[in-house]
């Protein structure tokens, strides 16, 4: 029973750690997966004529590929505030070193 508190304590704490780049890409990759997942059950509604079905992953499709471009615009924004950020770094580094 201790070894699954431990495993839930160093969890939730592995899990505060995560990075908003690292949320987004893992999100970006998730909403892939459902996009994938609603284009295969469109295929799948539409040869067995379910048209019902089909109306409503229509709908889900639309509103699914929304999603993924707002996360591929915010991982692509985490991205580029991280790479600055790293520059800056550097070139914090490098003006350190230049004073001694």
């Amino acid at each position: 029973m201790t070894d699954i508190k431990t495993f839930f304590k160093k969890w939730g704490e592995g899990i505060q750690k995560i990075t908003p780049l690292q949320q987004s890409k893992i999100n970006l990759f998730g909403n892939v997966l459902v996009v994938i997942g609603v284009l295969i059950g469109l295929y799948a509604t539409f040869t067995s004529k379910t048209w019902w079905l089909f109306t409503v992953l229509c709908g889900s499709l639309m509103l699914t590929s929304i999603g993924l471009l707002a996360n591929y615009q915010k991982y692509v924004v985490l991205k580029r505030i991280e790479m600055q950020t790293e520059v800056q770094e550097v070139n914090t580094m490098e003006a350190k070193n230049e004073e001694r």
